[in-house]
């Protein structure tokens, strides 16, 4: 059978072709589990000594079953540090997924949406690949991490495929609210205990008899930025869970809020909605826990968005628009008025002022070489070289666009802005213009537009258990069509191509 407008469709797939196809749908749904749960950390080390609400945050001081089972708890869902694990098992996706559109698996997609969305993804690898090889410095050249970025795009490709069919969609999104509930129970341990009890014992390891006389020696004294860095991280009451910062939690909550309000108000089984609907309570429960005042906010102004569209639609009493509009605007306020934790007044940089040096240093690598860039990781080292004394560290520019255009060039910064943009763009012009309203698209549109968002502000793209679930999300913002919709088209297309 050729190609037709749909994209490539045929009518046997055979056994290989099966076979492949079913071994990348298992592997993608087990990236969407696994990653939040122990791939929430970027690939830094330097970074990685300073996060010390993630060390073991439950120690068991006595053999109760309670103790026990926290300390099982723990040890395999909070150990989060970075490894190789993820990398090579992205790449099996990736091989799998070739291979399988290599043995003419069935695939059937908007040409034109898969394509402009793909652009994006090209003008990223592309540029990041060749920085290595430009690099004169070996400190500026990175091939795992260059590999994880070409990764991403081979993700999201192979979702776009392999959870074409609504079956595999639901179970993709089902998949991503149950990793939420081990995140949301991992939330809950770091703040109900966790948190104290790691102060404790940081207190101790410096030789201090509790966390109170450890605070009260640090802030007469003066440290390095770095430390007052890791202290601010210490003092603070807002939770990261699997993920190496309350922001990064918080991206990740936004993202499944939205799949689990689409799977509440689209799904076939009841107990299917019902998951969906506590996935979406402990997403915002998270969301509130990690105080990020900016996701907060998108969240909020995004769901008054997405019920008014489906109120306009009437796939949605007009009743939850003021429940939305109401209960929002109570979270919202709540989370405005609760603290970040103790007040330490001049002593710390706020995160606005920090971000503002950031990006002035990004700006300043750009204007040198604005078309090939720095190389990669090249921010941490000018910004140690130029940033005010005193600023606090960072190897992130947290803005995914600067930080693409200061280390990789113009284009891969075009790069990156097409790929988080397209997607839901794309996804826009379908679902406007489809005659049955898809709930579960219109949600992925929502996650994906308050991502890009997100992103101008903080480094979730280098984030690798962030970003395999924001993938997911962009790829089914692309598309919204129903399964029955899809066996019918198949079926019209394939006698015309017999002829």
């Amino acid at each position: 059978m050729e190609q037709n407008s749909l994209g490539v469709i045929t009518d046997k797939e055979g056994i290989f072709g099966k076979f492949l196809t079913k071994l990348l749908f298992i592997a993608l749904l087990m990236a969407l589990f696994w990653s939040p749960l122990w791939f929430g950390t970027p690939q830094n080390k330097e970074l990685q000594k300073t996060l010390i609400e993630n060390k073991v945050n439950l120690k068991p001081e006595n053999a109760s079953p309670a103790a026990l089972f926290s300390s099982a708890y723990v040890a395999l869902f909070q150990n989060s540090y970075p490894n190789k694990v993820l990398e090579y098992f992205l790449f099996f996706i990736g091989i799998t997924a070739v291979l399988a559109l290599a043995a003419r698996c069935k695939v059937l997609l908007k040409s034109h949406n898969v394509t402009y969305s793909g652009l994006g993804w090209a003008l990223i690898m592309l540029p990041i690949m060749a920085s290595g090889k430009m690099s004169k410095l070996a400190q500026f050249r990175d091939p795992w991490g260059t590999a994880l970025f070409v990764l991403y795009g081979a993700f999201f490709y192979a979702a776009a495929v392999g959870f074409l069919e609504r079956k595999r969609r639901d179970a993709a999104a089902v998949i991503i609210c149950l990793a939420m509930i081990v995140v949301a129970g991992n939330a809950l341990v770091q703040f109900h205990g966790g948190l104290d009890r790691t102060r404790e014992l940081y207190a101790q390891e410096h030789g201090f008899q509790n966390f109170a006389a450890y605070t009260n020696d640090f802030l007469k004294t003066t440290h390095e930025a770095s430390d007052t860095y890791a202290f601010q991280r210490l003092v603070s009451q807002r939770v990261s869970a699997n993920f190496t910062s309350p922001n990064i939690l918080a991206s990740y909550a936004m993202l499944v809020f939205f799949v689990a309000l689409g799977l509440w108000r689209s799904g076939r089984d009841r107990i299917v909605r019902i998951l969906g609907a506590a996935a979406a309570f402990l997403a915002l429960l998270t969301l509130f826990y990690t105080r990020s005042k900016s996701v907060i906010v998108i969240t909020f102004a995004l769901s008054l968005v997405w019920s008014f569209i489906l109120v306009k639609a009437k796939a949605l009493p007009k009743k939850w628009l003021f429940i939305i509009l109401g209960g929002g605007v109570l979270f919202t306020a709540a989370s405005f008025l609760w603290g970040y934790g103790a007040d330490l007044g001049q002593k710390l940089s706020s995160s606005g002022g920090a971000r503002l040096t950031y990006w002035k240093v990004a700006l300043r690598m750009l204007r040198q070489k604005p078309l090939t860039g720095c190389g990669f990781n090249s921010f941490d080292y000018w910004y140690r070289a130029w940033a005010p004394e005193g600023s606090e560290p960072s190897k992130f520019v947290h803005n995914t666009i600067l930080q693409m255009w200061a280390e990789f060039g113009m284009f891969a910064a075009l790069g990156s802005l097409l790929a988080l943009t397209l997607p839901f763009v794309n996804g826009w012009d379908n679902f406007k213009f489809s005659a049955k309203r898809d709930v579960f698209q219109l949600s992925c549109i929502m996650a994906s537009i308050g991502f890009f968002l997100h992103n101008l502000l903080d480094f979730d793209f280098y984030v690798p258990g962030l970003m395999l679930t924001a993938l997911f999300v962009l790829s089914m913002a692309l598309r919204g069509r129903e399964e029955d919709e899809i066996t019918e088209e198949i079926k019209d297309a394939a006698p015309a191509a017999q002829n």
